[in-house]
């Protein structure tokens, strides 16, 4: 990367106040997210040449296009003002292995450069050691261990945001609680200060140091950054947003037919509570949630209220072979809009024969007939996949209460 310029005043005018300001942006025009990467540089002042060899710069991933990131060109202009009297050709080197106060007990590896990342330099506490916000990494094993631990506290707000912390004592709810992150490569995320207040000597302090791995500088295109750093609140989990979309249906069904397709309200509330993102995806974390999501969904939606709404749609009584059967009773009256309505319906009793096959006691043959009933609607080939196989249902499912709340009622 080459930047030429004719005089000191021509850079100090490319990177005014507000050039600085812009490369704190980290959309790149072409809408993707523009993440940290390195990149020789060499700038040519007048007669003055600075290299910077891997140098810090952020990239898009998608189109390629890539600035500086924006504590740079200050550092460009102190290596021009301090180079050698009469010189013409300086090294500037941004250092990856500064170390800061923060958590320096618990003696992590990080590297400093990621501090050039917009934001992440920035402190408004005037009072803090610098290095604050100097992003952690640990291989995703880490939120296992402490989920496995019943000293501590695994909560996910969102599909890859969330928060670890230690069960308070003396009253108090939480001894610490730090925020994490998952980025694109499945990678757990920290900030540096936020974990100063763990303890080197608990368990907690274990588990981040046999978990920790080098940087790979990807953590603005996380829900992480975007809340910590530009105050944009995260999605619930994609279990949770499935729940809120059945809610909205049946308050769309109440409100235009007066029907109520509620049923066990506040059991199903319960059960929502319990749902956690799987960590693993064993077949322990599937079954839980698979049974969690078929007691809310396929218990909890009321059949004489589908025996009403199809009387509505079809101006008669269900057939009497239907009459109890809440996902029949469903697919017909999506059937009345869509000609397709066994396939789109077909998430639910897929969910149901999981956990069928899951949580109960059967022949093997009836076991075999389920998991092919899954695999077929699902269009999946491999069962013991669960990460694939989870995926694929809780997707169909979403896309099925996505239709329940747009379609023509």
């Amino acid at each position: 990367m080459d930047m030429i310029f004719k005089d000191l005043r021509e850079f100090e005018k490319k990177y005014d106040e507000k050039a600085i300001m812009a490369l704190h942006q980290t959309q790149c025009p072409c809408g993707k997210c523009r993440e940290m990467d390195f990149t020789d540089v060499r700038v040519t002042i007048g007669a003055v040449h600075i290299e910077i060899p891997e140098c810090p710069v952020m990239k898009c991933p998608a189109c390629g296009e890539m600035q500086l990131c924006p504590i740079i060109p200050a550092e460009i202009y102190k290596a021009y003002d301090k180079r050698p009297q009469n010189g013409n050709f300086c090294k500037l080197t941004i250092r990856n292995n500064r170390r800061f106060e923060w958590a320096h007990t618990l003696n992590l590896q990080y590297d400093s450069r990621d501090l050039c990342i917009p934001g992440l330099n920035v402190d408004l506490d005037p009072m803090h050691p610098e290095g604050y916000s100097c992003p952690v990494f640990f291989k995703r094993k880490v939120l296992g261990a402490f989920y496995n631990d019943d000293d501590y506290v695994l909560d996910f707000f969102s599909e890859s945001y969330g928060c670890i912390a230690k069960k308070g004592t003396d009253g108090f709810e939480y001894d610490w609680l730090v925020h994490f992150g998952i980025n694109k490569n499945d990678k757990v995320v920290m900030f540096l200060g936020d974990l100063d207040t763990i303890d080197s000597e608990e368990a907690a302090a274990h588990f981040l140091n046999i978990y920790n791995i080098e940087s790979d500088h990807c953590i603005v295109d996380t829900e992480l950054y975007r809340a910590q750093m530009n105050c944009v609140p995260s999605k619930p989990i994609v279990e949770k947003r499935i729940l809120a979309l059945k809610e909205s249906f049946y308050h769309r069904v109440q409100k235009k037919y007066g029907i109520s397709l509620f049923h066990l309200q506040d059991e199903c509330e319960e059960q929502k509570e319990k749902l956690q993102k799987p960590l693993h995806y064993t077949e322990k974390e599937i079954r839980i949630n698979i049974d969690l999501m078929d007691g809310i969904l396929n218990e909890g939606i009321d059949s004489d209220g589908l025996k009403k709404l199809y009387k509505v749609i079809y101006n008669a009584d269900p057939p009497k072979a239907i009459r109890t059967q809440t996902r029949k009773l469903l697919e017909q009256i999506i059937a009345s809009k869509d000609e397709k309505a066994d396939r789109t319906i077909g998430p639910l009793y897929a969910l149901n024969d999981l956990r069928n096959y899951f949580s109960h006691l059967l022949s093997q043959q009836k076991m075999d007939e389920l998991k092919n009933n899954a695999l077929d609607t699902l269009m999946l080939t491999e069962f013991n996949d669960y990460r694939k196989l989870y995926d694929t249902l809780i997707k169909r499912l979403y896309s099925l209460y996505q239709y329940l709340n747009v379609m023509d009622l």
